[in-house]
């Protein structure tokens, strides 16, 4: 028989009040077919969805219950990033160590009681077709995910078990057509057209219980799902920089500040760079000989308030190919020089570096490394865009920093609305070093472009 019994030296369920955040305590037992958790940045709501399925399963363990719980993103290399790694860190933080069994390969993390989590991609949908006694899904990031991606999810929960079946759906709220008509009515013009019911008492509460009627066999059933609307300052743990971050959005952008600090529906406009026609997601790396040279490594500084972001670029005629190294924050010079060792740069790959850090520039240098100062001058951001869109750009899926600083890219506007030819200057650390490299491997070597920089720093 399996010792179900939790070592003493796990986490202690009864101090769950000091470890949640209150705004999500009441959802610890809520058992509805949906739960919903949107709103701003920094709220907290992946912490405490992963928070309510490790609870579930360390009860379960004492109960006699087993859970197979599936946590997706759209691709693996996303879900490895994000939703892995913080089932790993709650697992470290709680020392749940020595009742799970955590393959790092599959991403998957087994209980010696019997409870599974598995971290996959939605690349194909058929990789989650043959998994089977699913009893949860929490779809992170759910904007990126399509209806029909939604349809077939929702198929895969389904079965009579001990426990109670749900999927856990999680985003910032950038307009997305399919969440709206599953699960917000009161932003559909006309109701009659959906399904769908707030059944919220209070229509200022952001708690909300929404009810939808299914019919199987002629028979019509109703299913219920439970919404809630967080923003950053719900969450307790964040950090003051980080508070003031998302704070600071209400100076540099309306709809940002909307989406992502009032966590209020919105669509960004103005985006510097348009997915689909500038740029595009892609699951293959190409043959680093294809590139003739035309290869390297931008690298932008960061620290306390913005992180060090460093991306590869290879350039293959028209087509820049592209992913993200490093993105993290708090690094000194020799902790970049240790990451570039990590991730395999030999001492022969360029690097070019924000000009505005000349001693981290020569301090990097003096370890070995072949790094040189980018280009800086008047007009030089636009001149570097401008010259990034003449090539189709192409990143890799692995990019997940990347890729979101791509989409929220945007132009400023003026009271009017109306986009001004500048960039707003925020979501763009790993894009200044895309500027850096691109402009170096292409266009820094033009001279009418160097002319007109002005001085070289």
């Amino acid at each position: 028989m399996i010792d179900t019994n939790l070592p003493s030296d796990t986490f202690d369920l009864t101090n769950l009040p000091n470890a949640l955040n209150p705004i999500y305590e009441p959802l610890l037992y809520n058992k509805d077919r949906y739960m919903v958790l949107y709103g701003g940045a920094g709220s907290g709501k992946s912490h405490f969805i992963v928070q309510k399925y490790l609870i579930r399963i360390m009860v379960g363990a004492k109960t006699g219950v087993k859970h197979k719980i599936l946590a997706i993103r759209k691709t693996q290399p996303a879900v490895r990033k994000s939703v892995f790694a913080l089932f790993l860190y709650y697992i470290d933080s709680w020392n749940l160590y020595r009742i799970c069994k955590i393959n790092h390969t599959e991403m998957t993390i087994k209980f010696r009681d019997g409870s599974m989590i598995l971290c996959s991609g939605l690349d194909d949908p058929n990789k989650i077709k043959s998994i089977e006694g699913i009893t949860s899904i929490w779809m992170e990031e759910a904007t990126e995910f399509t209806w029909s991606d939604f349809l077939q999810i929702d198929l895969r929960l389904r079965g009579r078990y001990k426990t109670y079946l749900q999927i856990c759906i999680s985003f910032n709220p950038i307009e997305c057509k399919w969440l709206i008509d599953e699960f917000f009515p009161e932003e559909i013009d006309d109701k009659s057209q959906t399904q769908v019911k707030d059944i919220t008492e209070d229509p200022n509460c952001r708690l909300r219980k929404i009810q939808k009627q299914v019919k199987a066999e002629g028979k019509e059933y109703t299913v219920y799902a439970t919404r809630l609307m967080t923003v950053h300052k719900d969450n307790r743990f964040l950090d003051d920089i980080q508070r003031a971050i998302i704070e600071g959005l209400q100076d540099k952008d309306f709809t940002w500040y909307e989406i992502y600090g009032r966590g209020n529906w919105g669509s960004p406009r103005g985006q510097v760079y348009i997915e689909g026609f500038n740029w595009d997601v892609v699951n293959h790396w190409p043959d680093p000989k294809q590139f003739h040279r035309k290869h390297g490594y931008g690298l932008d500084f960061g620290y306390s308030n913005a992180p060090t972001g460093i991306i590869e670029v290879g350039i293959i005629d028209n087509h820049i190919y592209e992913r993200e190294i490093l993105y993290s924050p708090k690094l000194t010079n020799p902790d970049i020089c240790e990451k570039l060792r990590s991730a395999g740069l030999s001492k022969y790959d360029i690097i070019c570096a924000d000009s505005a850090e000349p001693k981290s520039i020569e301090e990097i240098k003096k370890d070995g490394w072949y790094i040189v100062p980018c280009i800086k001058g008047r007009d030089s951001v636009n001149f570097g865009i401008d010259l990034v869109k003449t090539f189709k750009t192409h990143i890799y899926s692995d990019s997940d920093n990347l890729i979101k600083e791509k989409r929220n890219y945007k132009w400023r506007e003026d009271n009017n609305g109306n986009a001004l030819n500048i960039p707003v200057d925020e979501w763009n650390h790993l894009l200044d070093a895309e500027r850096y490299i691109v402009t170096f491997l292409v266009g820094g070597i033009k001279s009418n472009f160097i002319a007109n920089l002005g001085k070289r720093y």
